[in-house]
């Protein structure tokens, strides 16, 4: 079975956005497989928040390691990062990215590692392109290849 990452992320990529999450796809050889959660309902921000936790939950695959993206998660260096992915690619990995408003408390329960990408808070857009940057960084790291130096 070959190494397989899904990014499951609350928003759609515009354009521009897209063309950059693309060329990094194309250079990364693990399968990376993207899940984009849109909708449009108007609610409060709580039934926001858990109705996207439905929907994240339901795209889960079986026996993968959860992994969210939060500003608050434990900081990781690239080399860190790349050694997270080696561990927990074996069943792979499903990457969760939430929305405007966050990820609801019940995520928290579903999930395996919690990493920030930085101190900051990015749009989603952003971080899925930096998650996708990172992913082939760790891919170079392990394969000794000379992109991180």
């Amino acid at each position: 079975m070959g190494k397989i990452i899904h990014i499951i992320s609350i928003g759609k990529l515009s354009e521009n956005y897209q063309h950059i999450a693309d060329d990094y796809q194309k250079m990364i050889r693990w399968r990376i497989n993207s899940t984009e959660i849109t909708y449009s309902q108007k609610l409060p921000t709580t039934q926001i928040k858990q109705f996207e936790a439905k929907l994240i939950v339901q795209r889960y695959r079986h026996k993968s390691s959860r992994i969210i993206l939060d500003s608050n998660g434990k900081s990781l260096s690239s080399y860190d990062f790349a050694g997270l992915i080696d561990s927990q690619i074996i069943h792979g990995i499903d990457f969760i990215i939430g929305g405007a408003f966050g990820l609801d408390a019940s995520i928290l329960e579903t999930i395996d590692n919690k990493i920030s990408l930085s101190t900051m808070t990015f749009p989603h857009q952003l971080a899925k392109v930096i998650l996708l940057e990172q992913i082939y960084r760790a891919q170079t790291i392990l394969t000794n290849h000379p992109y991180h130096k």
